[in-house]
């Protein structure tokens, strides 16, 4: 092998080496959204309690909402981390209308959204009038019934809870047309087959 072959290999090693670092300092090194908070209050010793901001806080966790916070938990002011992105933050976290987006620019004015940094602070503005309202649906048909999304469920879990088998999924997509399996929106009203 030549001097100009191993020159090459080199250069792809480390091409392939700094492509990696980016991608860990980019999305992390865990990929894991949680926050880890020291509650003194909650007993006589400081306890450490794991925050999983994609599921809703349980109402007898045993202790109140932060002053600093909207009503449903929402921060009223954030501070960015690496990987953060506002629409993830609005949509995918927090629950809310992706036009509160814009209710966030322009409560942060002098503050450019597509080039936010780590440790850039944001005011959050009150999202009470963007939370999504649950879609009207027409009076049920004839041999189905209705049921609302909630927290967690896949269709395979809600056809083996009200159906008795985890196959039959493929009837509620059927009865909904448009109904996106890998995306069920919480609070979305479906039908489901009457048995």
């Amino acid at each position: 092998m030549g001097s100009f072959e191993k020159l090459g290999i080199l250069v792809i090693v480390v091409i392939i080496v700094l492509i990696l670092v980016v991608a860990i300092y980019q999305w992390g090194a865990t990929g894991v959204d949680m926050d880890v908070t020291v509650l003194p209050h909650l007993s006589g010793k400081p306890e450490t309690l794991i925050v999983d901001y994609d599921k809703p806080i349980p109402k007898d966790a045993g202790f109140a909402p932060a002053e600093d916070a909207w009503a449903g938990g929402i921060p009223k002011s954030y501070t960015i981390r690496n990987a953060d992105i506002v629409w993830k933050l609005v949509v995918n976290r927090w629950r809310l209308k992706e036009s509160f987006i814009d209710a966030i620019k322009r409560a942060n004015p002098g503050i450019n959204m597509k080039r936010l940094r780590a440790g850039n602070r944001l005011a959050i503005p009150d999202p009470g009038g963007y939370r999504p309202k649950t879609k009207r649906m027409p009076k049920t048909r004839p041999g189905t019934r209705r049921y609302v999304i909630q927290e967690g469920d896949l269709l395979e879990s809600i056809a083996l809870e009200h159906l008795g088998s985890r196959n039959r999924w493929r009837e509620i997509v059927a009865l909904n047309p448009g109904l996106n399996p890998k995306r069920l929106k919480l609070g979305l009203a479906i039908r489901l087959p009457a048995r």
